[in-house]
């Protein structure tokens, strides 16, 4: 959801198509179970995070991510995730 905000926002057409194919192939849909909302009250309670936020990363952790892609950088300081900001990787 989040990742469409932004072109549809814009009214960007091709990339939200583009988004659209990305996300059709190869996701896998993680239901919010208790485990996941009690990690992520612990996630919030610890951190500045807010309550989607702390959902991705409790979801992530739970599922035993290595990588969690983001552009937010405020993102960077949860223990036990590695966390790349992609703005930071792309721009040369």
């Amino acid at each position: 959801m989040e990742t469409l905000v932004f072109p549809l926002k814009t009214k960007n057409r091709p990339l939200t198509q583009l988004y659209e194919e990305l996300l059709r192939d190869d996701i896998q849909l993680i239901a919010i179970d208790k485990t996941i909302l009690s990690a992520a009250a612990e996630i919030r309670a610890t951190t500045h995070l807010k309550t989607p936020d702390a959902i991705h990363i409790a979801t992530a952790l739970n599922i035993g991510c290595n990588l969690f892609l983001t552009n937010d950088a405020g993102l960077r300081n949860v223990p036990g995730l590695t966390v790349v900001v992609l703005k930071d990787v792309l721009e040369t």
